[in-house]
């Protein structure tokens, strides 16, 4: 039966006074109904702070062993705030971008922050993936699969589940460039964890020189808006998918799969394609870095402002006629 006769039989069973309870409608009416209910909401309760509590206990671990060498060279988190700048200037940018309602700084704030609590599955994940590789001996030639189907759609679902978490339940999260903004502070949480650890990391046992260190901060300033950019596409179809019900599921897996490939591609491509310019044309590679990135992620920036652009002249279309 389609949905427009599963209608048309609602409609006349109403009108012929009989009750379509537990055939095709449900409203919490028995105690077993109501019990149904309550335990719905306590497992899903149960779940999210079940999981909230998992994630944080792990990045609190890790932010306890950076602390300890932050409390010995200070000056590493210059270095790691400097490289977050260039992705926090791109997230800002983004909600500025906005054309509904500015989106409050609260909820922005608890998403950034659940965008640094879930990287922690990530980076388990990530590293118990690269040591059973090396364990068996594949690494070289599993890298670039890994890279497709474990690094790319795990970092991106825990950028996506730093929106899911909160900011999809507000009242605040109303349309699909509201989901790209929430996707960018997510994004932009990801990569601040990340880079820090990338940064004291590059310390070493047995101390890092400033070249080294400065190097790092500076590759990841450059490789960090990629972060951003990817969570706010995966934010973007987040949104669509709450206004399009009939759609959801689709639309959220296009909204992980589309950044995960582009994950993917830049993750298997970069350090390959800069080496092999610095060979051929010489120069640093870190300016060959700098010059791929700009042209990777000017195309993946492009492909989402495009989408806000469209957005932005839809609503302001509503609201010239009156209907927002």
């Amino acid at each position: 039966m389609g949905p427009d006769d599963r209608t048309e039989g609602q409609e006349r069973t109403m009108m012929e006074g009989e009750d379509p309870y537990d055939i095709e409608s449900w409203e919490p009416r028995t105690w077993m109904d109501k019990l149904s209910l309550r335990l719905y909401h306590l497992l899903s309760e149960a779940t999210r702070i079940v999981t909230l509590a998992l994630a944080l206990t792990f990045v609190v671990i890790e932010l306890g062993l950076v602390a300890t060498t932050l409390s010995r060279r200070p000056l590493l988190g210059l270095f790691s705030f400097v490289s977050i700048v260039p992705a926090l200037f791109l997230a800002v940018y983004i909600w500025r971008v906005d054309p509904t309602e500015r989106e409050p700084i609260p909820t922005l704030v608890v998403t950034f922050l659940l965008g640094v609590v879930f990287a922690a599955f990530a980076a388990i994940i990530n590293t118990v993936g690269i040591g059973l590789l090396s364990e068996v001996g594949v690494e070289a030639l599993a890298i670039v699969p890994f890279f497709f189907f474990v690094v790319g759609p795990v970092e991106e679902t825990v950028k996506w589940l730093a929106v899911r978490f909160h900011a999809y339940r507000t009242p605040h999260f109303q349309t699909a460039v509201d989901g790209a903004v929430y996707g960018a502070m997510a994004g932009l949480g990801f990569a601040t964890i990340e880079n820090l650890t990338y940064v004291v990391g590059s310390v070493g046992p047995h101390g890092g020189t400033a070249v080294t260190v400065s190097g790092v901060a500076v590759t990841r300033a450059i490789v960090g808006p990629n972060h951003v950019l990817w969570a706010a596409i995966s934010g973007y179809y987040l949104g669509l998918a709450k206004i399009v019900p009939t759609n959801r599921g689709p639309i959220v897996i296009k909204g992980i799969a589309l950044p995960a490939l582009l994950h993917g591609f830049y993750n298997s491509t970069a350090g390959f394609v800069t080496n092999l310019l610095s060979t051929i044309f010489g120069g640093d590679v870190l300016l060959w870095l700098l010059a791929y990135v700009l042209v990777f992620s000017g195309l993946v920036a492009t492909y989402l402002f495009r989408k806000i652009r469209r957005a932005r002249e839809y609503y302001e279309g509503q609201i010239r006629i009156g209907w927002l």
